[in-house]
């Protein structure tokens, strides 16, 4: 049977991520793993800086909550929000992600 389900956010946990430029940070906070089996896994995440490239196996949508936040293609696409905005990712792009005090919800497929 299907429910419905409260997840504290004091349950949430932080890890800094690896793949990081130099004096970044960056950071994530899953609500729901894709490792548990979840449906739809999302979370949080925070930039402030530039990431390593990296090629999704996953669909992604991002809501970019404070700061700003975007993403730059290997083939030099490069888009950047600001808080209220949403950036879209289809599986197999590769994206670098780059923020300035970003704080963002992440939604995974």
């Amino acid at each position: 049977m299907k429910t419905v389900r409260l997840i504290a956010g004091s349950a949430i946990d932080t890890q800094e991520r690896d793949g990081v430029s130099s004096g970044a940070a960056a950071s994530i906070s899953w609500a729901k793993r894709d490792d548990e089996g979840a449906v739809l896994p999302c979370g949080f995440g925070g930039c402030n800086g530039v990431t390593q490239p990296k090629t999704l196996a996953y669909d992604e949508v991002i809501l970019v909550l404070e700061g700003t936040f975007g993403v730059e293609t290997d083939e030099g696409m490069r888009v950047e929000g600001k808080a209220g905005d949403v950036i879209e990712l289809p599986k197999g792009v590769t994206v670098s992600y780059f923020g300035k005090q970003a704080r963002l919800f992440f939604v995974t497929n």
